[in-house]
């Protein structure tokens, strides 16, 4: 009898000891692991283990966003000066039809200033080291990825970044230098006095001759100009955003087309929300950007719910050769 309760307290640790590493170990560590098995029998990792890899992805993006910022303080004047471009430009040609002075911009407090190029290095620096915080943020998620979802989201990682950067360069170099000619044009030398009326030669005095001239603050361009910039990147996501509800099976290519008119409408409204103060040409531009995103990702849904369809195909043919075999 003792003899027979030996065996099986042997046999109980036995069991025992063969069960305790598949619980401790890596996803697709060892025999049996791997995405194509059931989540019943997948090896997980512990919770310790994901907040330890948590933390070192977390400090690696704070590391690389520290370090992006320290190199972009360094060249802080060139930076805000590639910055200000658009604004030079656009007073250069306002100089011509309302005779500005030499372009300039002032800070109203002794640290404007320096606050506003140590935003803009922090910017810069965030931007520099996106591509080490996108790497820490996969090292994090990629395990628990299948193969096709790594596909996939390594994919949308690059074309969110690649969108971003074309809305705001596409701001750069056509939104910012018509917005600024615009809000300069309301500038005017010897205000006081009418001097043309349809064409005719007068001279009214209305009151004593004065000139509106701007004045420009570091900070007020800097807010203006990075929210712009920001919003015209954000605004070139919808592509994306489409085809990722097209994937998921949520929206249609014919449900996005029958909702076109509609669409035409509701950006014009965002154009008008989102570009600040009576900036016409901005808001034309903010419409016209989103109609064709928009007609776009359409074209984009199209080919995502062609692909899927094929492959629940041939999923369903798959499935059903074993019956007819």
């Amino acid at each position: 009898m003792a003899e027979a309760e030996a065996n099986a307290a042997a046999a109980g640790a036995a069991a025992k000891d063969e069960a305790a590493p598949v619980a401790g170990a890596l996803p697709g560590g060892g025999e049996g692991g791997g995405a194509g098995e059931d989540a019943g029998t997948e090896k997980r990792m512990p919770f310790l283990a994901h907040l330890a890899e948590l933390r070192t992805c977390i400090r690696n993006s704070a590391i690389a966003i520290f370090g992006g910022t320290a190199v972009a303080y360094l060249f802080r004047k060139y930076i805000f000066a590639l910055m200000a471009r658009p604004l030079i430009y656009a007073w250069q040609e306002a100089q011509q039809e309302v005779g500005l002075g030499r372009p300039e911009m002032v800070f109203t407090s002794p640290v404007e200033a320096f606050m506003v190029l140590f935003k803009l290095a922090m910017l810069v620096g965030v931007f520099l080291a996106s591509p080490f915080v996108f790497r820490e943020v996969w090292r994090f998620i990629a395990p628990g990825l299948y193969d096709r979802e790594r596909k996939w989201g390594l994919g949308f990682v690059v074309a969110s970044v690649l969108l971003f950067a074309g809305g705001a360069a596409f701001a750069y170099t056509y939104v910012l230098p018509a917005s600024y000619k615009y809000f300069l044009g309301y500038s005017a030398e010897s205000l006081g006095i009418i001097k043309d009326v349809m064409g005719q030669n007068v001279n009214v005095h209305l009151s004593l001759p004065f000139d509106i001239k701007p004045m420009i603050t570091m900070d007020e361009y800097f807010s203006l100009t990075s929210m712009l910039l920001l919003v015209f990147g954000a605004v070139f996501e919808l592509p994306l955003l489409l085809a990722i509800l097209a994937v998921l099976g949520i929206v249609s290519a014919a449900q996005l087309w029958k909702f076109n008119r509609y669409a035409v409408v509701l950006f014009a409204v965002a154009g008008a929300v989102l570009t600040p103060g009576d900036l016409v040409v901005g808001q034309l531009a903010m419409t016209a950007s989103l109609t064709i995103l928009y007609n776009l990702s359409i074209l984009v849904a199209f080919i995502v719910g062609k692909n899927r369809k094929a492959r629940e195909a041939a999923e369903e043919q798959a499935m059903m050769r074993p019956d007819n075999s």
